[in-house]
C-alpha cells in the first residue's frame, strides 16, 4: 500500500462528498434522533413504587417475608411466592419469573431465635433491577428484625446463570438510546456514503483510471479512510451535543473505530456490486434496514433467536462493545469473542472486495 496514493485519493474523494447532500442526510439523522432522546428522557431511576417479585423455600413456617416487608416499608411493592425445592428457585429467577429467590434451611427461624448462624442462601440474577438491590439489601436488617442478635444468619449470594437482556432499567434509556444512534451513525455513513462515491466513479469510469495509477488495496483503503473521517468528526460530536461522557473514552472509541471498519467494508463491497448510484440510493434503505436492526435488539427483551441472531452480526457484537465501554460496567462478558466475530466480518468484507474489484477489471 502506499500511503501518498491513498492520501491523494482521499482528498479528492472528500471534497466530492462535502458537496453532496447525502452526507447531511446520513449525519443529521441518527444526529437528530440522538438529540431527540437526549433531551426527552433521563437516566434517572423512576420516582414511583418498585415493584418485587420473591420466590422462596423452606421446610417449616416461616416469618421471614414479614420481617422483610416490615424492613422495607412503602419502598417496594412486595410479591411473596412459596415453592417446593431450591431448583424451583433457581429456576424462577433464571427464567426472569422472581427479582430474588430465597432458600431457607430447615428450622431458620428457630436458629434465628437461638442465635445461632443459619445459612440463607439469596439467588438473584446476574443483572439485578433496582428492587432487587433494595431486597439484597433489606435483607440483613430484616433477620435482625426476626431476633436482634448481632449478625445472626450468614447470607450466602448466588448469580443466576442466565442473565436479563433488559438493561434499561440499569443504564437509562437516555444513554442506550444515544450508543444506538452512534451505531445508526456509522452504519448510514458506511452504507450509504461511501458507498456512493465508489458506485458514481465506477459508473463515470474513474475507477478504472484511479486502478491505472493505484493498486485495489490503494483506492480501498482511500475509501475506508473517507468514511473514517466523517465517523471520526460526527461521533464525538453527538457525544458532546448530548453530554454523554463514555465512562471508557479510549474502549469506547476503539470499539467505534472497529465497527466502522468492519462496516465500511460491506458498504464498499455494496458499492461494488451495484451498477449506478440510482440503483444504490433505491436499495440503501432496505440494506440498512438488517445491519442496524441487531444493535436495536441489544439491551432490551427479545425472543431468544432474536438474540442469537444479533449475537453474530458486526453491529450487535459492536453494541454491546459500546455499552460496557460507555457505562464501564461489565454489562457483557467475552469481549474477546465480540471483537473476533467483528473482526472475522471485517475480514470476509474486505476479501470479497478486493476479488470483486479484480474480476471487474480482468
Amino acid at each position: 500500500m502506499h500511503p501518498r496514493k491513498v492520501w491523494t485519493i482521499f482528498r479528492k474523494d472528500l471534497k466530492d462528498a462535502i458537496r453532496d447532500a447525502r452526507v447531511l442526510v446520513a449525519l443529521i439523522l441518527p444526529l437528530g434522533i440522538g438529540i431527540f432522546y437526549s433531551q426527552t428522557f433521563n437516566d434517572e431511576t423512576s420516582a414511583s413504587k418498585l415493584d418485587a417479585t420473591i420466590v422462596y423455600t423452606s421446610p417449616d413456617p416461616t416469618s421471614l417475608p414479614g420481617a422483610i416487608g416490615a424492613t422495607v416499608g412503602d419502598a417496594v411493592n412486595l410479591t411473596f411466592k412459596q415453592v417446593d425445592t431450591e431448583n424451583d428457585v433457581r429456576s424462577a429467577v433464571d427464567n426472569d419469573d422472581a427479582d430474588i429467590g430465597l432458600i431457607l434451611p430447615a428450622g431458620f427461624d428457630e436458629a434465628v431465635k437461638s442465635g445461632q448462624q443459619p445459612t440463607l442462601t439469596v439467588v438473584t440474577p446476574a443483572d439485578p433491577s433496582s428492587s432487587a438491590r433494595v431486597i439484597v439489601e433489606s435483607l440483613d436488617p430484616a433477620v435482625r428484625y426476626l431476633n436482634g442478635a448481632q449478625a445472626p444468619a450468614k447470607l450466602q449470594i448466588e448469580q443466576a446463570s442466565t442473565s436479563s437482556e433488559n438493561l434499561i432499567d440499569r443504564i437509562g434509556l437516555r444513554t442506550w438510546s444515544v450508543v444506538v444512534a452512534v451505531v445508526l451513525m456509522i452504519s448510514m455513513v458506511s452504507l450509504l456514503v461511501v458507498p456512493v462515491v465508489l458506485a458514481e466513479e465506477a459508473e463515470k469510469k474513474t475507477l478504472d483510471a484511479l486502478v491505472l495509477i493505484a493498486s485495489h488495496v490503494d483506492v480501498i483503503a482511500a475509501k475506508a479512510l473517507l468514511g473514517i473521517a466523517y465517523i471520526g468528526v460526527a461521533v464525538p460530536f453527538l457525544m458532546q451535543i448530548t453530554k454523554i461522557d463514555p465512562n471508557s473514552p479510549r474502549a469506547f472509541y476503539a470499539s467505534v473505530a472497529l465497527i466502522a471498519v468492519a462496516l465500511l467494508g460491506f458498504g464498499l463491497l455494496i458499492g461494488s456490486l451495484f451498477r449506478n448510484a440510482n440503483q444504490l440510493n433505491t436499495w440503501s434503505g432496505i440494506i440498512l434496514i438488517p445491519v442496524v436492526a441487531p444493535a436495536f435488539a441489544v439491551g432490551i427483551p427479545a425472543p431468544a433467536f432474536v438474540k442469537s441472531l444479533a449475537s453474530v452480526t458486526p453491529t450487535g457484537q459492536g453494541m454491546k462493545l459500546l455499552l460496557n465501554s460507555a457505562t464501564g460496567e461489565k454489562l457483557y462478558s467475552n469481549i474477546s469473542i465480540s471483537i473476533a466475530i467483528i473482526c472475522l466480518w471485517a475480514a470476509v468484507a474486505y476479501l470479497l472486495l478486493i476479488w470483486d474489484m479484480r474480476r471487474r477489471q480482468a
